[in-house]
């Protein structure tokens, strides 16, 4: 998201970081248009003026695309080597048409269908195309401190981007979410194993839990976690019941936060929230 210097100043009395006052950019309601230019990303950065409001298509890997953060990073980069200064903020194509701007409740207006398109590209190499704008990128210091008139200064806030509109042509590799790339250092805490009774108690709730729609369910196995850091500070009373998708997840099972949060196609399990209130467990399916 772009404000103009004395707004962001505004902003910043009344509170940036709300996700009321600082959502992601507002989706054109349009295709695209223009010739569209292969480019690598680090031609990109490299020269962002050259390519600013041009149609490009990139190879590259999306990242766990989770909280205030969704990039494309080159395809080499690895867990280990992350650097987000080396990718770009990314949002996906709405596919929302103009006069859906007049109904409050249509796709502009809507978080879900960007959230689905997350949910299919995040810890995938893909070529898609979609709008650069350089606006968002780190300004060049030699502008700072020349003391020359800048005239409007920019100040970019959560998940302002600089590749806008994205569309997939095709997914190259998919990877795991243990192995894919996370830039958000506030997901990445290790999970952990939970006792005997918070395993016992958190999977029968999900039993209990899936008999109030399927009498007859195929079970599968389950593995019990604990996060790091818990969610409402209340370790003893809360877990995530991970449901295999097949017969087997012993090498697949989640290793780490955003496994439970970044849900993807990807993963062949399905995680669930699980809370003790009054001596009682339950399920909290999203």
């Amino acid at each position: 998201m772009r404000f103009p210097f004395a707004t962001a100043l505004m902003l910043l009395f009344v509170g940036v970081a709300s996700p009321v006052l600082a959502h992601e950019s507002s989706p054109t309601m349009t295709h695209p248009s223009g010739p569209v230019v292969d480019a690598r990303i680090a031609d990109v950065i490299a020269d962002p003026q050259r390519y600013d409001g041009q149609t490009v298509r990139f190879r590259g890997q999306i990242d766990a695309c989770y909280g205030w953060v969704c990039s494309v990073c080159p395809e080499d980069m690895t867990p280990a080597t992350a650097d987000q200064e080396k990718c770009l903020r990314t949002s996906f194509q709405g596919f929302a048409d103009e006069r859906d701007g007049d109904d409050p409740n249509g796709p502009p207006f809507s978080t879900a269908v960007w959230r689905e398109m997350e949910k299919a590209f995040r810890f995938s190499v893909v070529t898609a195309e979609g709008v650069f704008d350089a606006s968002c990128l780190p300004s060049p210091p030699s502008r700072l401190e020349d003391g020359a008139e800048i005239g409007e200064l920019v100040v970019c806030t959560d998940r302002a981007t600089t590749w806008r509109d994205v569309e997939v042509r095709q997914v190259h590799r998919r990877l795991p979410s243990n192995d894919g790339l996370l830039l958000d250092s506030s997901r990445e805490g290790a999970l952990k194993a939970v006792s005997p009774a918070i395993a016992a108690s958190a999977e029968g709730a999900y039993r209990e839990y899936v008999l109030t729609f399927d009498r007859s369910p195929d079970w599968k196995p389950i593995a019990v976690f604990q996060t790091e850091f818990p969610v409402l500070d209340e370790p003893h009373r809360e877990a995530w019941a991970c449901v295999c998708r097949i017969d087997d997840c012993s090498d697949a099972w989640p290793k780490r936060e955003i496994s439970l949060w970044a849900r993807t196609v990807n993963d062949p399990y399905f995680c669930y929230f699980a809370l003790e209130r009054q001596g009682v467990w339950r399920i909290y399916p999203e």
